[in-house]
């Protein structure tokens, strides 16, 4: 169905705990996880700029989704691999039906609740809690104040998606939660539909997301990426040098943003405040993975910025028609192609109207 700064540093060193606590109920929390799951093999190294480049080239040829591409793959581990890890995370409201936020690459669970001064207005936790529901957010593992993670061997695709496995059964368990709806951005969408295919929720909110990765080249090279510890020794020296990161603001509003439907502040704010690196596992691991979207049975809603690069060219008019037709056993599938917004949905003066159709989609569900 479709539906038609100037940063202070202050500002800048805010936390979303403490940001989000001044207008909603929120607490944070350090979930305990632990995964044994196979790993993709990556072959790979990089350690400077120029390996960075050459990997880029890589993503991006004409031919790099065939099976003869060059990506830095040799398999799976013929048997699984146990890691341990905490992450970090934000639970805010007390309402029963619980949304679980994931974030996508190149940012951190700031996405959804921004902090710079006015940011209430481009928090989808202060729109959600005042609706009555709560929301859990965190940060993907390898991100910000989650546990760090080898860039190769760790952050890939099945151990984050058996991470938001278990942070579905920490909300239906530990937190009670009668109802559980993930909201997936980005790559944080292709977790969340991966997760929906193997663990029962609720519903499922897609942004960022279109189904297919063809317009995945345009995104990668346009992101200049840099190896985030060569890129700003001091705020990511501690990670290893597969982290990778954009080059200036400008890139990231490029691939993220749509003009003129967003402020110059905040996107200056999604660079120097939001924007973490990713670990290079988490592209090769995805584009190695197939995801069944068949096997997803709760309601699903894709809703997109019409300008979306990543996920469309540039331009998702017409082109979610296809995206429904993967959720062949939902029970509801909606979709909105036309909000005057770029990729970071969030982000851009829409955001109160992505918002309203979010809550009113999961209403309908009986959320």
């Amino acid at each position: 169905m479709h539906l038609s700064f100037a940063l202070s540093l202050a500002a800048a060193a805010w936390p979303l705990s403490c940001i989000v606590q001044a207008s909603v109920n929120c607490r944070h929390i350090k979930i305990p996880v632990s995964v044994y799951v196979p790993r993709l093999e990556l072959i790979t190294t990089i350690e400077n700029n120029w390996d960075a480049a050459a990997l880029t080239f890589n993503f991006t040829r004409r031919d790099a989704g065939s099976p003869t591409a060059p990506l830095p793959t040799a398999g799976k581990t013929s048997t699984p691999v146990q890691n341990n890890f905490t992450i970090s995370a934000n639970l805010c409201g007390t309402g029963k039906s619980m949304l679980v936020l994931t974030h996508g690459i190149l940012e951190s669970s700031l996405y959804w609740g921004p902090n710079f001064p006015g940011g209430e207005t481009y928090s989808l936790i202060n729109a959600a809690v005042a609706a009555g529901y709560s929301t859990l957010s965190y940060d993907r593992v390898g991100v910000a104040s989650s546990s760090p993670a080898n860039s190769l061997t760790e952050a890939q695709f099945g151990v984050e998606t058996a991470i938001l496995n278990h942070l579905v059964h920490y909300a239906r368990t530990t937190i009670s939660a009668s109802k559980v709806a993930l909201v997936g951005h980005s790559y944080g969408a292709y977790l969340s539909a991966a997760t929906a295919s193997q663990v029962a929720v609720d519903a499922v909110v897609l942004t960022g997301f279109s189904g297919t990765l063809q317009f995945f080249s345009p995104f990668v090279a346009g992101s200049s990426l840099r190896v985030a510890r060569i890129q700003d020794p001091l705020r990511w020296g501690h990670l290893d040098s597969g982290y990778l990161t954009s080059s200036d603001v400008y890139v990231e509003a490029y691939g993220f943003f749509a003009a003129p439907f967003f402020e110059h502040r905040v996107a200056e704010w999604n660079f120097n405040v939001d924007s973490q690196p990713f670990g290079v596992g988490g592209l090769p691991s995805l584009l190695a993975t197939e995801i069944p979207y068949g096997n997803i049975t709760a309601p699903v809603l894709v809703l997109q910025g019409q300008y979306d690069l990543p996920s469309c060219g540039g331009n998702c008019l017409g082109l979610l028609n296809g995206t429904s037709e993967l959720f062949s056993n939902a029970k509801v599938v909606e979709t909105a192609d036309n909000l005057p917004a770029g990729h970071n949905i969030n982000l851009h003066k829409s955001a109160p109207k992505a918002f309203q159709m979010l809550l009113a989609f999961l209403g309908k569900q009986g959320l």
